[in-house]
């Protein structure tokens, strides 16, 4: 059974204070209500604590998963390639940066689940290049290219240039170098092809 030491502080001044009490009592009660009023600011201070904690912790959970969802919607903003969407994605990242709440690490790791080169997804839409700019520099489409065919076209390509017949090889660096004068460029999804046909995939990479 606990015990209510306020309360027992308390009760023990007042006996102090009763007539007839003799001073060696008075000095003994006053004694032990200084022991119960210790005990019960340590208690309250205790209970204090706790309180803090689970604040401390529900904010802290609270926060991770605003950033979580911020994240998401960036990523998927960005995913989308549609130019408003795009543009409002990064508008918000930018924003977060200059708050001091950058969120590009979870950002990036969305786009990675999600088959995506995470700095294809943050280059400019051609949409939003001028097409009737002479001297605006060509757009780059890479993003705009569906995952999967990116990683169709990159994986023929490093097989190619892994192959020993020259031609194959010439073939593939050039159409690499027309693709990427185009604004597609392919360059580290085919080295990524390379490196897991010759040495094998990244083992901390997901088997799936």
């Amino acid at each position: 059974m606990s015990i209510d030491h306020r309360a027992e502080a308390e009760r023990r001044l007042l006996m102090a204070w009763e007539e007839d009490r003799a001073p060696e009592d008075v000095v003994h009660l006053v004694a032990e209500a200084q022991v119960h009023a210790t005990l019960a600011r340590g208690e309250a201070q205790d209970a204090t604590t706790a309180d803090l904690r689970d604040a401390l912790h529900s904010l802290r959970r609270r926060y991770n998963d605003t950033r979580n969802l911020v994240a998401t919607h960036i990523a998927q903003g960005l995913a989308s390639r549609e130019k408003d969407r795009w543009k409002a994605a990064i508008d918000l990242s930018k924003a977060l940066d200059e708050a001091y709440c950058n969120v590009d690490d979870l950002v990036d790791a969305r786009l990675s689940d999600e088959g995506w080169d995470p700095r294809s997804a943050y280059k400019t839409p051609a949409s939003l290049v001028p097409a009737d700019d002479p001297w605006a520099s060509t757009p780059d489409i890479t993003a705009d290219i569906p995952e999967r065919v990116r990683r169709v076209i990159a994986g023929h390509l490093a097989e190619m240039l892994l192959d020993r017949d020259e031609n194959a090889q010439r073939w593939a660096r050039g159409i690499a170098y027309e693709l990427k004068r185009e604004g597609a460029d392919l360059t580290d999804a085919i080295k990524k092809r390379v490196h897991d046909l010759t040495l094998g995939p990244d083992p901390s990479e997901p088997p799936f």
